[in-house]
């Protein structure tokens, strides 16, 4: 189950968030500064989006046969510092609204759902950046 896949799939198809990140890499065509690694490519225009591994993850196995896992994840978008907070917000509203309650699509007969379980809230850079951080829940239940 690739649950970092999915996020980026889920954040990349989304034309409104696309349009307030920038692009990465040479040729054509470039692709949208969405990263799931760290650290971000020191290269890497802002404003950019990352998420890397989860926070936590409680697997879980009941006697009603329901078997996945409670992950919980955060995903951060950061931006130049331009003494307004006004594009950072809306880049993170909009990621709170492509991934709220939102399925996310894996391989082999997974369902996973995710929901916005706090922030956007500020998060920790040098004074010349500015960043949000949303934290997720991820339900990962097996078919």
């Amino acid at each position: 189950m690739d649950i970092t896949q999915a996020i980026f799939d889920k954040l990349s198809e989304d034309s409104e968030l696309i349009a307030l990140l920038g692009t990465f890499g040479t040729g054509s065509p470039t692709e949208p500064c969405i990263f799931t690694g760290w650290p971000v490519p020191p290269d890497a225009p802002r404003p950019y989006v990352y998420t890397r591994g989860a926070v936590s993850i409680s697997a879980f196995d009941n006697i009603a046969d329901d078997i996945g896992q409670d992950i919980t994840r955060d995903v951060t978008a950061i931006a130049d510092n331009t003494g307004s907070d006004a594009a950072i917000e809306t880049i993170a509203e909009r990621i709170r609204t492509v991934l709220h309650r939102q399925p996310l699509t894996v391989p082999s007969g997974v369902h996973v759902m995710t929901q916005c379980i706090q922030g956007p809230v500020v998060a920790e850079t040098d004074d010349s950046l500015t960043g949000r951080r949303l934290t997720f829940r991820i339900v990962a239940m097996e078919a």
